[in-house]
């Protein structure tokens, strides 16, 4: 976070093949907008006025700087303190064409998991890790996959007229697992919202909005799989309830134990089929109630531009009281740079315990 002097000087940094924007381009930028998620591939959107008004011309809509397929890193902070917040690709242009307007050229573009987007395939997979698979349709898609061993082997999985994207993120919601991206490295992990903290901000000093909402409503005490192994001719039950949560975030009580204590005993059942072994049928109950207990307090807020803001960081948040006061998992994060104006970011969060 900067400090009150150099936050009168927010700086916005684009590099295209690696080289920054000629100085005539940047004068003409509008502003830059980079969102970045958990959920789905991070994008960005740059706007720039598109006319030389000596010349009375189009200008940067057929500049090659923006051909389709360039590699775009942003990079937004203070003075000399300025961070990368994305490195994708250009995947597309809108160019704006108004009367009695300058015309304006949308520059849009994603991270590399947009890649996985590109086509639907039907194949299977034998005697393999969820991790196994991650790994061979990352090296296919030209990223370098960083994988958290998913430890069960399945004997056989199915894609299933799906994007690369749909299947993998699906596999790793069934195990409470996330897959978030770093330049080319593709990571396929537990949630990390065990870490420790990035940053605090502190309301009003640091945060100038906030806005929690906690709801017993979606959870239970315990989460039950159910499956049938066909070989065997027999149901297989997997399990997760309180005490299970994979920690609380410095809080004393989870969604999950606080409707036990509450609200008396409950349940979620869960019927997939097929489940293949009981370390199938554990795993996907883990995953599904950690996943379940990390929606327990949702929020959103806005503070100062923050590079440092990264989706799936935990921060902590202060001054708002104990029951909302602590450390949450950043589930999204948007940063946006208006030329002239500053740079703000806002944030998308959830915490499992109070």
């Amino acid at each position: 976070m900067p400090n009150d002097a150099s936050s009168l000087n927010p700086r916005l940094q684009i590099l295209v093949q690696g080289k920054p924007l000629k100085a005539e381009i940047e004068a003409d930028l509008i502003s830059a907008l980079v969102s970045e998620d958990l959920e789905a591939p991070s994008m960005f959107e740059l706007q720039l006025v598109t006319w030389d008004i000596v010349k009375q011309q189009i200008t940067w809509v057929d500049d090659n700087i923006f051909d389709i397929g360039n590699e775009v890193e942003i990079k937004m902070g203070y003075e000399k303190d300025i961070q990368t917040v994305i490195l994708g690709e250009i995947t597309g242009l809108e160019p704006e064409y108004t009367l009695d307007e300058l015309p304006i050229l949308v520059v849009r573009g994603h991270d590399f998991r947009h890649r996985l987007l590109r086509g639907r395939h039907t194949k299977s997979f034998l005697k393999v890790k969820d991790s196994e698979v991650v790994n061979q349709i990352a090296r296919t898609n030209g990223l370098t996959a960083k994988i958290t061993d998913s430890k069960v082997i399945l004997d056989y999985i199915l894609q299933h007229n799906q994007t690369d994207w749909e299947f993998l993120n699906e596999r790793a919601k069934r195990i409470g697992y996330e897959i978030t991206i770093d330049k080319k490295n593709l990571y396929f992990r537990p949630y990390q919202n065990t870490q420790d903290k990035l940053l605090t901000l502190t309301y009003p000093e640091k945060i100038q909005e906030f806005i929690p909402r906690l709801s017993t409503m979606n959870q239970v005490q315990k989460v039950e799989v159910r499956g049938w192994i066909p070989k065997d001719k027999k149901e297989v039950i997997g399990k997760a309830s309180v005490g299970q949560e994979g920690g609380t975030m410095g809080g004393s009580t989870s969604g999950a134990k606080a409707v036990k204590k509450t609200f008396g005993e409950s349940s979620q059942t869960i019927v997939i089929q097929p489940v293949l072994s009981k370390e199938e049928a554990d795993s996907i109950a883990l995953g599904q109630f950690q996943n379940m207990v990390l929606a327990y307090i949702t929020g959103e807020g806005i503070c100062q531009g923050n590079p440092e803001l990264r989706a799936g960081k935990v921060i902590e948040i202060s001054g708002v009281g104990k029951r909302f006061g602590g450390l949450y998992y950043l589930n999204s994060v948007e940063h946006f740079y208006i030329q002239n104006q500053g740079y703000k970011t806002s944030f998308t969060v959830r915490r499992n315990a109070t």
